[in-house]
């Protein structure tokens, strides 16, 4: 069996059409009701649609993401091989209970690293979807292949998955976190020689933004530079709203204040200003890419341009978090992204490994700052979690 994940990129890109054919293959990948972005397909033995693998999916991603529709894929696929690998072999229609049984055993008890059972309760998921689906939409089976208990429980679960033991930072525990772990500063405030980041800026003002309005770390990596704006001469906030980015979509408008509004306009002018500029020419080779626009509306909050030689026009707000990554502007030397938060290369900031460097630094300077109490066994989650108590302190998980 092999498998593909649908790309309209990669089709622009390197798609080319099989010979003695003529078959146009961005036009088909981008006709109406065409597959979306990231969706899976299966093929099997003659290169003809696997069932139901297909068809489970093409339902899947009527309402699931791209990112959600790929680790369902991978967790869909090894108990697809396990299944296989059995003697005698079988398949997701006609396993039984001990089938199950068995899988479950084999991910939480003998594979070389047994899953925790918060990886597990996602792999459960999975499996109880499509069983869902086979029974009650599809019509392929029967009945499940296991017994559910009224309350809920079946031959899958297994495990508890802890709660987060989260608490509240104090004034200066963030004080901490926001000079030594973000700026790289010693506890004293001097420089940090052994510090590798080269963003203390970028990093320090998305952190605060975080703290001090409650966006979510994927919420203000997708903000527009527009949206933000300088500060006011009044010294009044700053409303932004938002929709496509907002948690399960819902609108909701957040308020910045004057000092964040400042602290963001002297990132604006030094770190992303330098970044922008080396990333220009490197960004205009790969103009057909993105989404470039000319005209920007900044009383409707609308962007007019060019997205794949076609004229479009967008509501910010209307925007999800990927075109927002690819919406660029025409500067004086080439291509600028029009995201606050900028990245190497000019996409937007990366979020991977960020906190993890972060808390390793403040426990390896905590011995030599006594007035600080940071809890070893501590790690940074959230700085959006606990946004409201106080002055909207930000929060740490044990």
């Amino acid at each position: 069996m092999d498998y593909f994940f649908t790309s309209r990129d990669k089709v622009r890109r390197y798609g080319a059409a099989p010979d003695a054919t003529d078959l146009d293959g961005l036009r088909y990948v981008t006709r109406e009701r065409a597959l979306k972005d990231g969706t899976p397909f299966f093929l099997g033995s003659g290169m003809r649609p696997l069932e139901p693998h297909c068809s489970f999916f093409l339902d899947l991603a009527k309402t699931l993401k791209a990112k959600s529709l790929q680790d369902y894929t991978y967790d869909f696929l090894d108990f697809s091989d396990f299944l296989e690998s059995l003697d005698p072999p079988s398949d997701v229609l006609s396993a039984v209970e001990d089938d199950l049984l068995a899988y479950r055993e084999r991910c939480t008890e003998h594979r070389d690293e047994p899953m925790s059972p918060a990886t597990w309760k996602r792999r459960r998921v999975t499996i109880r979807s499509f069983y869902d689906w086979a029974v009650d939409e599809a019509k392929v089976l029967d009945r499940r292949p296991y017994y559910r208990r009224p309350n809920g429980r079946d031959v899958l679960s297994w495990g508890a998955t802890a709660a987060l033991d989260v608490r509240h930072l104090t004034y200066e525990q963030w004080w901490f976190l926001d000079r030594v772990g973000l700026r790289g500063l010693l506890p004293d405030g001097t420089a940090d020689s052994s510090f590798r980041s080269a963003h203390t800026l970028r990093d320090s003002a998305g952190g605060n933004l975080s703290v001090t309005t409650g966006l979510r770390l994927r919420e203000f990596r997708a903000l527009l530079d527009i949206e933000v704006g300088p500060p006011r001469r009044d010294g009044t906030a700053k409303e932004v709203e938002l929709q496509a980015i907002a948690k399960f979509g819902l609108p909701r408008t957040v308020e910045i204040q004057d000092a964040m509004l400042r602290e963001i306009d002297w990132y604006r002018r030094t770190g992303r200003a330098a970044m922008v500029r080396r990333a220009s020419k490197n960004l205009w080779r790969r103009r057909e890419d993105f989404f470039v626009v000319d005209d920007i509306n900044t009383r409707q909050m609308k962007l007019r341009g060019v997205e794949h030689g076609r004229r479009r026009t967008w509501s910010v707000k209307a925007m999800d978090a990927d075109l927002r990554a690819r919406t660029m502007i025409e500067g004086e030397h080439g291509l600028e992204p029009m995201a606050l938060f900028v990245g190497r290369h000019g996409r937007k900031s990366p979020t991977s490994g960020g906190s993890r460097y972060s808390s390793t630094r403040m426990r390896a300077r905590c011995g030599s700052s006594r007035s600080t109490a940071w809890n070893w066994r501590c790690r940074i989650r959230s700085g959006s979690t606990t946004y409201g108590t106080r002055s909207r302190s930000t929060c740490w998980s044990c």
